[in-house]
Formats: structure tokens, C-alpha cells, sequence
């Protein structure tokens, strides 16, 4: 996916160019509550979450380049790994007749292998990320600290946090947002399925949410942009 540049004015807004962009970041003591677009959806992370764009991060840009996919975002509590990856099969044109939803219907096995497939290269950039910041002699001498601290505070101290959970697959929770025109029960409930199934080995948790009725819809939601 495309990512969008940022540039705050005053009163937080945003000037953007892309599909994808951080709206707000609203600090509240120690916690942030933060609100992202991405393909054409609003989505709020409830405070207590610490968020990465990560399709639009530094790291990403040189991974992609290696061949792996990614999914949209990257989250922590500091308990729980959170991956979230979006997909929009909306008309968003009002010259599209042909539906989007489509193009999946016919193969979900195969889209639900491609979202799988981008958690687990997900998983494999992150080590990447990790062996890179093992290279750094400050980064070795405190990574036993960091564990200690918030993941809201440097770069490193996130990806600290996010190593370490990813390590242990009962912290691990993928969401796939799958929006469409209608509901869609029987291809959300095969498309979870086959997702567990794949990702039984690395992920905790795995929902394909349609709407704000989720086990975690009181920490992440999303509407229409």
C-alpha cells in the first residue's frame, strides 16, 4: 500500500498526500489515543496502544525491497503484539459497476493464504529489525532494560517491546478489517478458518472483524473516511 506524508498545522491537523495517514495523536497523561486512515477507513486505537504505521515505516521501505510484504499496522500494550491488516472491497468511484469483493469470493482459500503470508513475513521483519538494533553496543547494553520501560517512548524501546512478544505466540493477535458493501458471515468464518489454521503456530488470536461487533472492539474500531 501507499503511504501518505505528514505535516501538522496547528490545532492537529494534518496537510497529506496518499491513501494512508496518521490523523491525530492526542496525549492524555501517559497514554495516546491514536487515529489513523488506511484504504478509505477510519480506524481508532483506544489509549494504552502504541502504533506503527508499519507500511509506511523507515524499516519497511528497505524490507519491501527484500521481497517481504507487510501488514498495515503494528501495535502494543506492552502485554499483547497486535497486527492489523485492512482491506476495503467497497465501490469507492461512483463509475465502479463491477463489485471488488469479487475478485476474493471466488478463491477466499488463496486471499486468506496472501493475509497469512504477510503476517509471517511481518513476524520476519521484525526479527530483521531486531538483529539490526543488535548491532548497536548501547542498543545490546540496555535491551535487558527496555522491558522495563513503555514501548511509547524511542523507536528501539517499541521494537524491544515487539520482539519480545512476538516470541511468544499466545501474545500474538492478528485482526484482518475485511469491508464490504454487504455483509459477508460465511466468507468471514471461512477466511478466519483458514487463518487460524495457517497461523495456529504463531498468533494467539485471530478475527476477521466486518463491523465494530469483535472481541476487541473496545480497543480498536473503524468506520468509513
Amino acid at each position: 500500500m501507499q503511504s501518505g506524508k505528514v505535516g501538522k498545522k496547528k490545532g492537529g491537523q494534518c496537510c497529506c498526500a496518499g491513501k494512508s495517514v496518521v490523523l491525530l495523536h492526542y496525549k492524555y497523561k501517559s497514554a495516546k489515543v491514536a487515529e489513523y486512515i488506511e484504504s478509505g477507513l477510519h480506524f481508532h486505537f483506544s489509549p494504552g496502544w502504541v502504533v506503527k504505521k508499519y507500511d509506511a515505516h523507515r524499516f519497511f521501505q528497505g524490507l519491501s525491497g527484500a521481497g517481504l510484504k507487510g501488514v498495515d499496522f503494528i501495535a502494543t500494550d506492552g502485554s499483547r503484539l497486535l497486527l492489523c491488516e485492512a482491506k476495503n472491497y467497497r465501490r469507492r468511484q461512483a463509475w465502479q459497476q463491477e463489485n471488488p469483493l469479487d475478485a476474493i469470493q471466488g478463491q477466499p482459500e488463496a486471499f486468506a493464504e496472501e493475509m497469512a503470508q504477510k503476517v509471517l513475513d511481518t513476524l520476519l521483519g521484525i526479527d530483521a529489525i531486531w538483529r539490526y538494533y543488535q548491532r548497536k553496543w548501547l542498543f545490546r547494553l540496555l535491551s535487558p532494560l527496555l522491558l522495563r520501560l513503555s514501548p511509547n517512548g524511542r523507536d528501539w524501546q517499541f521494537w524491544a517491546h515487539v520482539h519480545h512478544l512476538a516470541r511468544e505466540p499466545g501474545k500474538l493477535v492478528f485482526i484482518l478489517w475485511l469491508e464490504t458493501e454487504q455483509a459477508q458471515p460465511s466468507l468471514a468464518r471461512h477466511i478466519e478458518k483458514t487463518l487460524r489454521r495457517r497461523l495456529a503456530r504463531r498468533a494467539g488470536q485471530v478475527f476477521v472483524a466486518d463491523d465494530n461487533d469483535h472481541p476487541l472492539r473496545e480497543e480498536l474500531s473503524a468506520r468509513l473516511a
